[in-house]
């Protein structure tokens, strides 16, 4: 089965979606989800994700960038009508579950909208002490809060809200309309033994294997690395694996098969 990168960051630079696509082909990828966001960390807006998904239909699934801080349902509704698939929010003011954000997330989950969240740490800007950014409000279990409230909201947190990895997996395992990748350096960070015991193999034996396999399918490749280290998150969710003896139907699970369910390519 072909792949799908499920978090692809545009970056602010001229031929940089062709070296995105360069890369898909050489990984055999046939789809990422790509998505911009805020400039100070280098990202291109919504206009040019939008503009490279055309450039290259087949293979971008463009995501919107959407501003907690400034932008409400009126702007979730304005992504979907120009043909975004999903939605992605970082750097909140508040925690991910405050109430101010509740009518956000009623119009994604009418729109059939996935949202995903960034959780964990943040790289520091020169600005973020004049917006307030805390990594604080960004801990996975906030999105328990959201998940409990609106239950038919796709939510996708992002690299398993690292350092808060624990905090996560008991996100994870109690709302089965949470979604997490793996992506950035925490394959890298993390070792095989962590995800064994959080995770299991995946297989369909020994007590607490149902409840186990079900996270399995909760989990989805992600890179969220700049196009050169792609390669390398998806050798180490290869490695990661094998280490574990994964069964190839929940690898092709990971690696493409749940993110088409999910965004019904």
């Amino acid at each position: 089965m072909s792949g799908v990168d499920l978090h692809t960051h545009l970056l602010d630079e001229p031929g940089y979606a062709d070296a995105l696509a360069e890369t898909a082909r050489a990984l055999g990828f046939d789809a990422m989800c790509l998505s911009g966001g805020q400039l100070r960390y280098g990202l291109a807006g919504n206009e040019n994700v939008m503009e490279q998904t055309e450039t290259y239909p087949d293979l971008f699934v463009p995501v919107g960038a959407l501003d907690l801080r400034t932008e409400g349902p009126g702007q979730v509704e304005r992504l979907a009508d120009a043909g975004f698939r999903a939605l992605k929010v970082t750097c909140p003011p508040e925690p991910y579950d405050s109430e101010s954000f509740y009518p956000v997330y009623e119009a994604a989950q009418s729109l059939g909208l996935p949202m995903m969240f960034h959780t964990g740490y943040m790289p520091r800007s020169r600005v973020d002490a004049a917006l307030g950014i805390s990594c604080e409000h960004m801990r996975p279990v906030y999105l328990d809060g959201v998940a409990r409230r609106f239950e038919q909201l796709h939510i996708i947190g992002t690299g398993l809200g690292f350092p808060w990895c624990t905090e996560a997996v008991e996100t994870l395992r109690y709302n089965p309309n949470i979604y997490f990748d793996l992506s950035g350096e925490l394959l890298a960070r993390k070792n095989p033994t962590f995800f064994r015991d959080a995770f299991g193999s995946g297989r369909s034996k020994g007590l607490g294997a149902r409840r186990r396999s079900s996270v399995w399918t909760r989990l989805m490749f992600g890179s969220a690395v700049e196009a050169e280290h792609i390669e390398g998150v998806e050798r180490d969710y290869r490695r990661l694996f094998r280490s574990l003896a994964v069964e190839e139907n929940t690898r092709d699970a990971v690696m493409g098969g749940t993110a088409r369910e999910l965004l019904d390519l």
